[in-house]
């Protein structure tokens, strides 16, 4: 048995660093600081409002996620009811140019400075949050005006980084998102300036720095100062770029992602629409978008919504994509496996709009088969159709499913195994070797569970 240490930044103790040790199937690891033991669900206001938000707005957001106008399995259920439990405002609430000479967003004593115009009253707005159970997040290290200043660098003082710690908890925000653009990046310094203060938040690492992401040391001890991170770039509701995304999570997912440190390929684009920051109306449609969940519920992701939680013709649209419970029982599901490809076609798909900007072209399989272990005897499986033509995909129990505990992929009995579709609810029979999904449209799904009845 492998044993990997992960050096954890325990936030709800002053010891700086706490070692624990949680069973995986093959792999011992400690990485519970007491928060993100599932990968957390949640809001944030990037894709869908870029920086034009405000306290009101992110109040309405607010009032959305308790919202129980709509039913799942015909209850009233709200999105925090199902475990979307954050609301996070992102870039945008800082006031540009109001540091010293007018450089900035933090003042001379290193405490960063609110555009009350758009937020009057933060401590009021995460004080409503919490009233309803939300945990309120915040942003730091920002790039609209970004901090440049060399006092608010490590390097030269702690100015700034403990300016912004004392300020998120000042103003009762419980998660952060800590952003590359700026000159504060160690993510490490901020857990460590976190873990001080005894106090439970959520660290979100966005290419901060030092690390970017966790970090293998001496073979079997990885060093993930945050709660969940990125492995991509920004992702924009166009297919390519949600592939481009998901295809940077196998490098993590092998052994550098679990409980307590989720990799993370950027929030969801489901129901996001003619966003400024994105070059206007661009979107996915709503076979691209199932799929797209279903893709960040198998490899484990953390599950980002940021569509406009307010409008209803959209919510209309998207409340069967978001609120499938066998969808995110995968997503929580863990066993040691955090989602991994198993399967890819030769043939590949041009795509465009696949990165940050115009005009950037990228290639990608034109089927892909993605599989997430449940149990012993039970695995999901994601067949996509990448191809922009209707199209089979096809798996094999025996030929594609990796081993799992010393034997041959999963075992059926002589009448097959049983397949589970996750979207229908509903099963769909034995198959003895393998299933194929026929004819699946463009950019289409199957998202089933195997359950093997040998």
């Amino acid at each position: 048995v492998q044993h990997t240490h992960w050096i954890m930044y325990d936030v709800r103790a002053p010891a700086c660093v706490l070692l624990a040790f949680t069973l995986w199937i093959h792999v011992a690891v400690g990485i519970d600081n007491g928060i993100g033991v599932t990968p957390p669900r949640g809001w944030r206001s990037w894709n869908q409002f870029g920086t034009g938000i405000s306290q009101p707005l992110i109040e309405s957001q607010y009032q959305a996620l308790v919202s129980r106008k709509r039913d799942v399995d015909g209850v009233a259920t709200s999105l925090l009811d199902l475990g979307y439990a954050s609301a996070g405002i992102d870039d945008g609430w800082q006031k540009c140019e109001s540091g010293p000479g007018g450089v900035g967003f933090h003042d001379a004593d290193g405490n960063p400075i609110v555009d009350t115009s758009k937020f009057p009253n933060l401590k009021a707005m995460t004080a409503k949050a919490r009233s309803l159970g939300i945990v309120p997040g915040w942003y730091g290290n920002n790039c609209d005006c970004k901090e440049t200043r060399p006092a608010c660098a490590y390097n030269d003082s702690d100015l700034c980084f403990e300016g912004d710690v004392r300020a998120t908890l000042e103003y009762g925000f419980g998660s952060v998102k800590l952003d590359s653009c700026g000159i504060q990046r160690n993510m490490t310094h901020y857990a460590e300036l976190f873990n001080r203060s005894g106090k439970v938040v959520m660290l979100e690492n966005c290419h901060n720095g030092n690390p970017i992401v966790p970090i293998r040391e001496g073979g079997d001890r990885i060093d993930c100062p945050m709660n969940f991170f990125r492995t991509s770039g920004d992702i924009r509701p166009q297919w390519g770029s949600v592939l481009s995304n998901l295809m940077t999570t196998p490098d993590f997912n092998g052994g550098l992602t679990g409980p307590g440190c989720w990799g993370y390929p950027d929030m969801l684009e489901v129901g996001t629409y003619d966003m400024p920051t994105r070059g206007g109306l661009n979107f996915l449609t709503l076979t691209e978008a199932r799929t797209h969940f279903a893709a960040w519920c198998i490899v484990s992701s953390p599950l980002i919504l940021s569509h406009d939680l307010t409008n209803d013709t959209t919510m209309d649209a998207v409340w069967p994509i978001i609120t499938n419970r066998e969808a995110l029982a995968v997503n929580d599901a863990w066993v040691g496996d955090a989602g991994m490809l198993i399967k890819k076609s030769d043939e590949m798909v041009p795509f465009t709009n696949c990165a940050w900007g115009f005009n950037q072209y990228c290639n990608h399989s034109a089927s892909m088969v993605w599989k997430k272990q449940l149990s012993v005897n039970s695995v999901a499986l994601l067949l996509m159709n990448n191809r922009n033509v209707s199209a089979d995909v096809s798996v094999s129990w025996r030929g594609d499913i990796p081993k799992w505990q010393e034997k041959d992929s999963i075992l059926c009995s002589a009448d097959g195994c049983q397949v589970h579709d996750v979207y229908t609810h509903k099963d769909i029979g034995m198959f003895v070797d393998g299933f194929t999904a026929k004819r699946l449209a463009p950019h289409d799904s199957a998202f089933i569970i195997v359950n093997s009845t040998a």
